[in-house]
């Protein structure tokens, strides 16, 4: 399980402190507290911070000192400097000292999550580049024996040698950022960046910004320039996750980029040239969303000359099982723990569930398994639990081959399920995510006598 993201916040001010750790908590990150330079020196000698929000002027101790020994202890914390007396000398000098950021004061709460949550992932980056073996993320190794998937590899083959726009569908967690890192590392454009956004984490207000970028001045905190998404993919990739959740507007502006390949920074009509590959994502239905006027036609064919849509996990079983396995070996390796084992059962089980989340709810399962099961053989009861099903009656200890496997345990599976809802048909069939035709032929298949009158 990933752990959450831990903030340093030094401020003198408390109720400043109090304010930025109700709004980073209600973000998910760890937040901590220091009131002056010396506890949190002492704190950073003890404990490590993604993220370091500081305070310029500070009693004791001022910001720029706290700023040399943090990159002097921390060296892959990212510090943020705030402030609502600095200069552009001051700021230009955080900058060369290391600092990531510069915040002007009164903060503004949407520009500190975009901050804070870009700070951090550079935070990750930096550490990572540390790690003999990286997140399998990281990798960028799709995995997967089924039609659909072949399909896929083939695709991209013919594509990626291409600078076609791509539009990658499919539900989330379902490996879209994967096929795109794929089409980019087997690209003429390989050996230059792959820069993503991911559109529905940016507000509105915001957005262009991160895409075209700014120029000092341009709006409240804006004190240096800065090169948009865009910019910082030119000869690359740009990878335009949940491109759905763009506006109206927003949308336009990224029209004219594709079409012309000329930006403008926010403040400056001084137009830039960008040589960019458009890779976009998205799990709505965009000609649904263009009939209620919430997604441009013109766009979407301009980003949809090919579509590659990545079929759900529920629809290609055949994935489930190479997928947990290379997943299990990658943990293991990571974590230093033998690869897990699974019995039958447990692999009967593990294709019996609906695997809501896709992908990444799997690499999630496979990572609380390996860290969370001390047995070097897992059973049935053991990923029932991880998946935080209920008990299962189910024993398989005696099955030897795991189509007898597959075949005991889901009749043991129906059978608890159909107890849980009362016999109900209905309500079993919703509670396991299957058709309720499909259940009556279990059903039948395998003899439950079920009473009629519940049905």
């Amino acid at each position: 399980m990933t752990s959450k993201s831990k903030i340093l916040v030094i401020d003198d001010d408390a109720t400043m402190g109090d304010v930025l750790r109700d709004i980073l908590s209600a973000a998910g990150y760890d937040v901590q507290l220091a009131g002056n330079g010396s506890d949190a020196i002492n704190y950073i000698k003890n404990n490590f911070a993604d993220v370091v929000l500081l305070d310029l002027l500070l009693p004791g101790m001022n910001g720029i000192e706290i700023l040399k020994q943090i990159t002097k202890i921390s060296p892959f914390s990212v510090v943020v400097m705030m402030s609502g007396h600095g200069t552009i000398n001051t700021a230009v000098e955080a900058t060369r000292l290391g600092a990531y950021e510069w915040l002007e004061k009164p903060l503004e709460k949407d520009r500190v999550l975009l901050t804070i949550r870009n700070a951090v992932d550079k935070s990750k980056l930096q550490k990572e580049k540390n790690i003999l073996l990286a997140e399998a993320r990281e990798t960028y190794k799709m995995i997967g024996v089924s039609p659909e998937i072949k399909r896929i590899y083939q695709l991209i083959d013919k594509i990626a040698p291409t600078d076609i726009t791509v539009l990658i569908t499919g539900e989330s967690g379902t490996g879209k950022e994967l096929v795109a890192r794929a089409i980019h590392n087997n690209s003429k454009r390989s050996a230059y960046p792959f820069i993503e956004i991911n559109c529905a984490a940016v507000p509105d207000t915001l957005i262009e910004s991160e895409l075209f970028g700014h120029t000092k001045g341009s709006f409240t905190g804006a004190v240096t320039d800065q090169k948009g998404k865009f910019q910082q993919a030119d000869e690359g990739t740009l990878f335009m996750d949940e491109i759905g959740d763009l506006s109206v507007v927003a949308q336009a502006k990224v029209l004219r980029a594709i079409e012309d390949g000329e930006v403008a920074k926010i403040g400056t009509n001084k137009i830039e040239k960008v040589d960019v590959r458009i890779i976009s994502a998205t799990n709505m239905n965009l000609p649904e969303r263009i009939k209620q006027n919430l997604f441009r036609e013109d766009l979407y064919h301009r980003i949809n000359v090919v579509e590659i849509h990545i079929p759900p996990l529920r629809n290609r079983c055949s994935d489930i099982l190479p997928l947990v396995y290379y997943f299990l070996e990658f943990y293991a390796a990571k974590n230093n723990r033998l690869k897990k084992e699974l019995e039958p059962g447990a692999e009967a089980f593990i294709l019996s569930h609906n695997w809501p989340g896709n992908v990444r709810e799997l690499k999630n399962f496979a990572e609380k398994l390996t860290i969370l099961v001390d047995s070097p053989k897992v059973n049935t009861q053991q990923v029932a639990s991880i998946l935080e099903y209920p008990k299962i009656d189910f024993d398989s200890t005696n099955i030897k081959s795991f189509s007898e496997a597959k075949r005991s345990f889901e009749k043991q599976f129906i059978i608890n399920a159909l107890k849980q809802n009362d016999w109900n048909i209905s309500k079993t069939a919703d509670s396991i995510n299957m058709h309720r035709s499909l259940l009556y032929r279990k059903i039948e298949k395998y003899g439950i006598k079920v009473d009629l009158q519940k049905v």
